[in-house]
């Protein structure tokens, strides 16, 4: 084994002396043979002999072609094998000149470069001598590898961080951003809208973290930067410690109006409210604004964010106030009025400023948010009485609205009675608001005693108003007033058209019949016009009937033939149920048997209804109507009838009627028409008659029978 191993050493030490030996020969020789010498000896580049003999060779060479091949050739053995690094990384700069070589040589360096601070600091000269792009990026990537830059890579890092592109710029700041060595100047440079994004970003994000405000940069990115996202990162960078700044604050009111992305307006928006600081500076900045504003709008918007702050910052509530004695939008002033009179309850000396203004204001809508805000502040005494009464006569229906308001707050003291009962003629203005015209109705209508004026208010509006409400209230006003004063205040033209147009008998019971005498003629139309059955459901609602109208009427007025004819329609086409009434409608029908329609209307009441109506009350007004002539007049109608459903109700009436005289005899003449003694119903209706008469009915029905017929034989009928 051991002379195998022997053989070996010194086959390979043969080699080595015969690669040496040609190695040696390479200087001495021409080109051609350069390559086939070198190719030779390469296959033993592993011994550190031909390593050393392979640089020396390749430093003295001058043709950069073969010093290109040769460098390639020592590259693939690796760098362990080489004794002398440090003069090998000289060789290698030495050669970065040679365009044939350098794509060999920069990623050995670059290998070298990762641990060894010479090989870092000749590709740092070189990227400084050189300003090829792909060179640069090349050296660059290797000089980026180590996490813990020296400090002469920070300073190489900041003196080529203008010069590289978009995509090394960001890996260099990224790497001085960690280590925190970026200058302040230099962050703020970084922060311009034509530096990539996503630097931008990068560095934002550092000033985040590390509550860096750079307020000149951050503003003009605000204004300037294509970025929706970093414009709203700039925004809540700048908010980190407050809006101290008039320029900080025009930005973010740029943002907040014009910006197009509802984010960074958002933003904006929530800046404004929770960082603002309200310096005199700002306030006067502020004010400034809103007295040049144009856009209505963008100062309404701006009012909304300072309303706030009106709460806590007596300088800013008196710098507004201060901005209504100037020539701002009346719009914007109304605004102004609105805010500031949420803080009158709480502020005397406001609440006076406020009454003082209401006189001083020209505008209408002004002085419409200025009784709105003078009404918020509950006061207890008379003092804003005639403030209200002379608001209530202004143009403006909004400034009658906020009087209105107001005259709900003022207690209904004995004091106070006049002004509140003197607001009435308001209530005439249908324009206003339903619901404060229905409150003031109902206060007022609390005060016992109304002046006369007052209640002719409610009287006109009980006519022309058209909501049920507040008519309700005018009629209870009017109730009282008559049930307090007599009839003088009753509208008899007003209580007509109700019951006869608007079929509503509210407020007319019972009035009329106390005060009937005051005025008989329209009492007895409104009266009649009651009995019109549009009217049923509000006399239903007044707990009045038509019965008890027809008694009072015959009483009074008298019961004429429109009456008598309501009286008879009403028994002939009442719905069943309501009999206990017919005895009534009879009853008033008496008082006029001289009305014609009652011949021909009383019997067809007869055979229509003689099961529901007091058959003996219609045999005493049938007596007054005919007289001696009824027998003969109740023999011809009866004697039409051909039906059973015809002669049942005669009969009935002879059973009810028995003692009338030629009561029997009419009965005979009832047996005697044709084909009646048959029928069960006749039968019944026969045998009680006979009763009530004390007579046979069995031999009145068989004195009847027509001749021929046998007793008791029916002969051929239906059944057959």
């Amino acid at each position: 084994m051991s002379t195998l191993l022997d053989e070996i050493k010194a086959r390979r030490n043969a080699n080595t002396e015969q690669s040496l030996m040609m190695l040696d020969m390479v200087p001495l020789s021409d080109t051609d043979t350069k390559y086939s010498l070198l190719s030779s000896a390469a296959h033993y580049l592993h011994d550190p002999a031909i390593i050393q003999k392979w640089i020396a060779l390749l430093a003295a060479e001058t043709d950069t072609q073969l010093k290109a091949d040769m460098l390639f050739r020592l590259a693939a053995i690796g760098f362990s094998a080489i004794p002398d690094k440090t003069g090998f990384i000289t060789l290698l700069s030495d050669m970065l000149q040679q365009d044939e070589s350098r794509d060999i040589i920069l990623p050995l360096l670059g290998r070298f470069s990762v641990t060894d601070k010479n090989a870092r600091e000749k590709l740092r000269s070189f990227y400084l001598q050189q300003d090829n792009a792909d060179t640069s990026r090349q050296i660059l990537s290797w000089l980026l590898i180590p996490a813990d830059a020296d400090e002469a890579d920070i300073t190489f890092y900041q003196r080529i961080i203008d010069k590289v592109d978009a995509d090394d710029k960001r890996v260099l700041v990224n790497r001085l951003l960690l280590q925190d060595r970026l200058e302040p100047a230099k962050i703020e440079k970084l922060l311009q809208p034509e530096e990539p994004a996503a630097i931008k970003e990068m560095v934002l994000r550092y000033c985040v973290d590390r509550s860096l405000i750079f307020e000149t940069a951050l503003c003009h990115l605000v204004r300037n930067d294509a970025s929706p996202v970093l414009r709203k990162w700039s925004i809540q960078l700048l908010a980190v410690h407050g809006i101290r700044e008039t320029g900080v604050l025009d930005t973010i009111l740029h943002a907040l109006k014009q910006d197009p992305d509802p984010a960074v307006r958002q933003a904006a928006h929530q800046v404004f409210i929770y960082s603002l600081s309200l310096t005199p500076a700002i306030i006067a900045h502020l004010c400034d604004s809103l007295l040049t504003e144009k856009d209505t709008s963008t100062a309404s918007q701006l009012l909304q964010l300072l309303a706030p702050y009106t709460e806590r910052n007596e300088s800013l509530t008196n710098a507004l106030l201060h901005l209504l004695d100037k020539d701002i939008q009346t719009a914007v002033a109304v605004q102004l009025y609105n805010i500031l009179g949420r803080l009158v309850p709480k502020r005397f000396t406001l609440f006076e400023k406020f009454i003082s203004a209401y006189d001083k204001e020209q505008h209408d809508d002004c002085k419409a948010a200025i009784l709105k805000s003078i009404t918020s502040a509950v006061t207890f005494g008379d003092e804003l009485n005639s403030f209200y009464e002379k608001a209530l006569e202004a143009p403006s229906h909004a400034i009658k609205e906020w009087a209105i308001q107001g005259i709900l707050l003022i207690p209904l003291t004995a004091e106070n009675t006049r002004v509140v009962a003197a607001a009435a003629p308001v209530l005439l203005h249908q324009e206003l608001s339903r619901e404060l015209r229905l409150l003031l109705a109902r206060k007022i209508s609390c005060i016992p005693r109304l002046p006369d004026a007052a209640i002719q208010v409610f009287s006109r509006l009980a006519d022309h108003d058209t909501d049920n409400q507040i008519k309700a209230v005018c009629i209870e006003v009017q109730e009282q007033a008559i049930t307090q004063n007599g009839g003088e205040h009753i509208n008899w033209e007003q209580w007509l058209h109700k019951a006869d147009v608007e079929h509503d008998l509210s407020g007319i019971f019972p009035h009329i019949w106390l005060f009937y005498d005051d005025n008989p003629r329209m009492a007895n139309s409104i009266l009649r016009a009651a009995l019109h059955p549009g009217n049923s459901g509000s006399s239903y609602q007044q707990d009045v009937s038509d019965i008890e109208i027809l008694r009072f009427l015959s009483v009074n007025g008298g019961i004429d033939d429109d009456l008598s004819r309501y009286a008879l329609q009403q028994l002939l086409q009442t719905d069943l149920g309501n009999e206990s009434k017919f005895k009534h409608y009879l009853l008033v029908l008496k008082s006029n048997p001289a009305c014609e329609d009652l011949k021909e209307g009383l019997w067809l009441l007869l055979e229509k209804r003689s099961r529901y109506i007091p058959l003996i009350q219609l045999d005493e007004l049938n007596k007054m109507i005919w007289g001696d002539g009824l027998e003969a007049e109740f023999r011809r109608r009866l004697s039409k009838q051909a039906t059973v459903a015809g002669v049942v109700p005669y009969m009935q009436y002879l059973a009810v009627n028995n003692t009338w005289e030629p009561a029997p005899e009419l009965l005979k003449a009832a047996v005697q028409i044709t084909g009646m003694s048959e029928e069960r119903d006749f039968k019944e209706v026969l045998t009680q008659a006979c009763r009530n008469m004390g007579l046979d009915a069995a031999a009145l029905a068989s004195a009847g029978t027509p001749p021929g017929t046998p007793a008791g034989n029916d002969g051929p009928g239906f059944a057959d």
